[in-house]
């Protein structure tokens, strides 16, 4: 007998069930595929290993949501490199996404565009990810995809924030359209590579709001 079972051996999973362990309860892990890891996994195919998501471990340092958790469980924070952010190799440039914000703020504008569309459009994105990213850290589920989900985001908006939940079922392309950015290539291009990478969708159907996605605006890479 387990005092909890857990669906899902992803990263998710696995640190629900760590974090539980540590409290003094007993877990179990139910996972469908040969190995846990989820989108941090891999798989193997005619002798070859492939990553399926995640290849670097980011937010181990000061307050980052990796440090709170090996602190929550009692694990020492692992010798790192805390990396100042990525690269992105567009056909006719180089993006950094600098973890940053200050820094990153400036790079966007500088190598993406600076006109009144261009800043309205990362304001907005900038001012979604802080609320949303807040609230998901509160138990929100994004993107919502029941209406108990969507109940329990405005809950935990609060009135102050309610504004904003017209945006829950947004896209990001939608986004773009409103914006008449659409068609900035460059822009777009980055942001395929990201959502892809993040939501493994395309720029027309990943929601505008959700927890992976949300984090890249609050602190990218």
């Amino acid at each position: 007998m387990f005092d909890v079972a857990v669906i899902g051996g992803g990263i998710a999973g696995m640190a629900t069930a760590a974090r539980l362990q540590r409290r003094g309860m007993t877990t179990v892990v139910l996972e469908a595929h040969g190995q846990p890891g989820g989108c941090a996994g891999f798989f193997r195919r005619s002798g070859f290993s492939f990553d399926v998501g995640a290849t670097t471990l980011v937010d181990f340092a000061g307050d980052g949501v990796g440090a709170e958790l090996l602190s929550d469980i009692g694990m020492p924070l692992p010798d790192s490199e805390t990396l100042p952010g990525y690269a992105a190799w567009l056909p006719d440039r180089t993006v950094m996404l600098h973890r940053d914000h200050d820094a990153w703020s400036s790079e966007r504008l500088r190598m993406l565009g600076n006109s009144d569309a261009h800043r309205r459009f990362w304001n907005l994105l900038d001012h979604l990810a802080s609320v949303f990213w807040n609230i998901s850290r509160r138990g929100a589920k994004l993107p919502c995809q029941t209406l108990h989900d969507a109940i329990n985001a405005v809950r935990l908006l609060g009135i102050r924030n309610l504004p904003v939940a017209r945006f829950l079922r947004w896209t990001l392309g939608g986004a773009l359209k409103h914006f008449r950015l659409r068609d900035d290539r460059p822009l777009v291009g980055l942001l395929s590579m990201l959502v892809e990478d993040t939501v493994h969708s395309s720029i027309d159907h990943a929601p505008l709001i959700t927890q992976r996605w949300a984090s890249l605006f609050v602190e990218p890479g």
